[in-house]
């Protein structure tokens, strides 16, 4: 463990602009953050690059560090540890990207029967007659809420009306809709 004085005095040199310094905190804390990355990431080479992230995060910051009485292994471990999560966080976002396009080329590259494009057709003109048929009220709640994603919250916001009678609306409208879809009397 390194004392708060030798903390100090590393500090004191990363901030006159000393790279020696760098290679110091490098060589006595790598091992240990690099540690603390994997542990994260599962992955030695983000693992690695999780702890260049911090030691960068050093040097770019090493003018306004201060050294508590642990000194300055905690707070590269906290970085470090940050590092690797953002590095994680990326790499989930990137395969879920990749997940959801390969799911999209399949499915475009998927040949339609012809009977599903009319099936789906006639559906669909189905719902649009329901809609048309429900009051312009719970006819704009459905729209929003289905067709441009918004949530209740969000549909109460952008129409102006209480959030209790959106969701009312919404829940008549539902129940209406299915009603008329399944052959039931309006």
């Amino acid at each position: 463990m390194i004392s708060a004085d030798s903390s100090r005095d590393l500090i004191a040199r990363l901030a006159r602009g000393d790279q020696g310094a760098l290679a110091e905190a490098y060589d006595r804390f790598a091992g240990r953050c690099r540690e603390v990355a994997y542990r994260v990431l599962r992955d030695d080479a983000l693992a690695e690059d999780a702890v260049q992230e911090a030691f960068a995060a050093l040097w770019r910051r090493r003018d306004g560090l201060l050294v508590r009485a642990a000194g300055i292994a905690p707070w590269l471990v906290v970085v470090t540890r940050n590092a690797a999560l953002t590095s994680l966080r990326a790499d989930t976002r990137r395969r879920l990207r990749e997940d959801r396009e390969a799911v999209d080329v399949t499915s475009a590259s998927r040949e339609l029967d012809p009977s599903e494009v009319v099936s789906g057709e006639d559906a669909a003109a189905q719902v649009r007659t329901a809609l048309d048929g429900l009051p312009v009220e719970q006819r704009d709640v459905i729209k929003l809420a289905y067709f441009e994603r918004l949530t209740l919250v969000q549909v109460a916001e952008r129409t102006g009306a209480p959030l209790g009678t959106v969701k009312r609306r919404a829940q008549l409208a539902l129940a209406r809709l299915a009603k008329i879809l399944n052959g039931g009397a309006q």
